[in-house]
């Protein structure tokens, strides 16, 4: 009775996102995984464990630090939620996609493949996103879509995710002829939130708040020129507000499931932030906020290893973590100032 009682009360969610792995190829300046101390698959088997609580859920996202093609199951997890009719797709270093594994991407009508870039040229892109390659990376994608034409398939959309710097924002503009080029549907840029070397920190436009409107004047410029274009070009604000706002990892509609099965509100809380102490201990991850140093607050709600995700979506402690979070939610000023230790040092609060 259990059983059914939880997937009739599956959470109602935007997506869920399901880190797949934590194991990389590449080691990008900006990027905590090369730190990581567990780096490793979800098996299989962990992952059917969501499958019977996705049934109000419109978009498994199968991403958290690592790249999602290194792990051999990947394929079968995409079928497990194509045969419950959810839309899946997950975000690449690009590296991976020859054309055995374009073809069952392909064939699987995977709906979403999101590329990452940190630039559109190989000085910019390979300089800040060691380990790849922007010429491979562009010559895969360009083997996607000849054989998205061969097979006359729409499968899957083609996103780039685009890290914006401040060495990086004037190679932006040639990004919406890029799209045109290799049949992208949609570019969404994020900021520099999460620092962890302080030699990034001038990388971070939050730190050059003088200089927001000839950001905001760029990104306005590009955001028109993809308008005519027909492309979606999505951007947060350049410089995160001082005031704390709405945390926009839409915590209140969606969760995300670690490598390990912990069920937590985003990437930036999840207990895969740990680094190696020594060789049988670790400790959190630190990263910049406000000009210091501060420690990761791994947060977890529960783990699909013996809890159901429904289950751990209802707890009453769950709830109110998401209560503090949601904008319609009446709460009492000195309420929504009373962060939990996770979220009080993020700047996606803020963005």
């Amino acid at each position: 009775m259990t059983k059914i009682l939880d997937r009739l009360g599956s959470p109602e969610l935007d997506w869920i996102q399901v880190e797949v792995t934590s194991r990389c190829n590449a080691a990008c300046s900006y990027c905590p995984q090369p730190l990581l101390y567990k780096k490793e698959h979800m098996p299989l088997e962990l992952f059917k464990n969501l499958i019977p609580f996705l049934g109000y859920t419109n978009l498994v996202y199968l991403q958290g630090w690592g790249e999602p093609l290194l792990n051999p199951d990947l394929f079968a997890m995409i079928r497990l939620c194509k045969e419950k009719g959810k839309r899946v797709g997950f975000t690449t270093n690009g590296m991976l996609l020859n054309k055995k594994t374009v073809l069952k991407l392909v064939d699987l009508e995977t709906d979403i493949i999101s590329v990452s870039l940190a630039g559109i040229t190989p000085e910019t892109h390979n300089r800040i996103r060691k380990g790849t390659d922007f010429t491979k990376v562009i010559e895969n994608l360009e083997l996607l879509q000849r054989i998205k034409l061969q097979k006359r398939t729409p499968f899957p959309d083609l996103h780039f995710a685009y890290l914006m710097l401040v060495s990086n924002l004037h190679e932006l503009k040639g990004a919406v002829e890029m799209c045109k080029r290799l049949g992208a549907k949609q570019i969404v840029c994020s900021n520099l939130t999460f620092i962890i070397d302080e030699a990034l920190c001038p990388e971070a436009f939050f730190v050059r708040e003088e200089e927001r409107k000839r950001f905001t004047s760029v990104l306005d410029e590009i955001a028109e020129e993809a308008r005519r274009e027909n492309l979606l070009f999505a951007f947060p604000n350049p410089v995160p507000q001082k005031q704390p706002a709405n945390c926009s990892e839409n915590i209140c509609s969606s969760c995300v499931v670690s490598v390990t099965g912990e069920v937590s509100p985003c990437v930036f809380t999840s207990p895969t932030l740990l680094q190696a102490d020594s060789l049988t201990r670790c400790k959190p991850l630190s990263h910049i906020y406000q000009n210091i140093f501060v420690p990761c607050y791994p947060l977890s709600f529960g783990n699909i290893t013996n809890e159901s995700l429904t289950g751990i979506w209802n707890k009453k402690k769950y709830q109110r973590f998401r209560k503090i979070h949601d904008p319609d939610a009446t709460i009492p000023d000195t309420g929504r100032m009373s962060l939990p230790q996770s979220c009080a040092s993020c700047y996606k609060k803020e963005a």
